[in-house]
């Protein structure tokens, strides 16, 4: 009777084995797998031996963390990262004796374990950093300059505000690269609730009022400032066609141009920001691409269908090392 259940278990065991669990696999282990890591963590991305890129898009004297955006990415993918975390490399080689400075616009291609959930997000675990030499692109400085340039006119406009948005949807900068400038200009000017909302967003939204077509009134919004910044055609950027009532949603208003051609001198780089060898965009002869290394634009910022201040028709072009340098504006209105 004994040798009977014996024999009875053993067959229930071997059918058991024969499921599969909800990953697929059977109760045999699989060859050369070593019984498998049942513990249920995942890998984080970025934590394999090629890493992933990221753009610096701030980086502050000492010790501070780096702002990063990840390349091509989301707008959930901001990050900071400590720059002692490890000893870099540039284009895989040591830079033990250079004096290195990590340029807003430079990529890095980071290898890491994990994200503190935290926003931005904590790049944690971090096993090797290095600084391409390839790719430079400052734009997103560029913009934050333009940014800040429109925030310091006409004040009146903004100076009361408790939240904002920045729309930078109608520009070359990715996903990410959007979220990082607006997560930058809210915090230099002490707005802790920044958004990326378009004024057509921020009115499905709620946040504006008198925007229905049967309100007889004018839209506006009464705690926040909506800042964009549109890219013309025949750039090397996206473009919409984009009239005043797409943007203000009212009628486009008379504009007074106040000046014409005039320079908009930027504040000088930053101490410690120091200066970058990396080249701007070339064709194949190798001289620089005088198309892909100029932008066209145009920015705004918006409290009211009555209250807007404009710079248009701006103009930017890169440098010999690749920066973006002083715009110039075609014409500044107010409405």
């Amino acid at each position: 009777m004994k040798r009977l259940f014996a024999a009875i278990l053993c067959l229930c065991l071997l059918a058991g084995c024969g499921r599969t669990d909800s990953t697929g696999n059977t109760c045999r282990a699989e060859e050369g797998s070593g019984g498998g890591d049942v513990s249920g963590k995942t890998e984080e991305p970025g934590a394999d031996a090629g890493g992933e890129l990221f753009r610096v898009i701030r980086s502050q004297a000492g010790a501070a963390p780096l702002l990063l955006a990840k390349e091509s990415g989301g707008p959930g993918d901001v990050y900071t990262l400590s720059p002692t975390t490890v000893e870099p490399t540039l284009d895989g080689r040591s830079t033990a004796a250079m004096d290195l400075v990590y340029t807003p616009g430079t990529l890095l291609e980071i290898t890491y374990g994990s994200v503190l959930e935290t926003y931005p997000g904590q790049l944690a675990e971090v096993t090797a950093v290095n600084i391409r030499s390839d790719g430079f692109d400052d734009r997103c400085a560029l913009y934050l300059r333009v940014l800040n340039d429109l925030w310091a006119v006409d004040e009146g406009l903004n100076s009361d505000i408790t939240m904002l948005s920045v729309d930078l949807s109608q520009t070359g900068l990715s996903d990410s690269e959007q979220a990082a400038v607006a997560w930058v200009f809210g915090g230099m000017h002490d707005i802790s609730e920044t958004m990326t909302m378009s004024y057509e967003e921020l009115a499905a939204e709620g946040y504006l009022s008198d925007t229905a077509p049967e309100v007889d009134g004018i839209p506006h919004w009464k705690d926040g400032c909506l800042f964009t910044i549109t890219e013309q055609n025949g750039q090397d950027s996206i473009h919409v066609e984009q009239d005043s009532k797409n943007i203000t949603g009212a009628d486009p208003l008379p504009r007074t141009e106040e000046k014409s051609g005039a320079a908009c001198q930027l504040p000088p780089a930053e101490a410690g920001q120091g200066q970058s060898d990396f080249c701007p965009v070339k064709t194949k002869s190798g001289e620089p691409d005088a198309l892909q290394n100029t932008v066209t634009f145009d920015a705004q910022k918006w409290r009211s269908a009555l209250g807007a201040y404009f710079f248009t028709d701006c103009t930017a072009s890169r440098d010999a090392q690749g920066h973006w340098g002083d715009y110039t504006v075609g014409a500044a209105a107010i409405s």
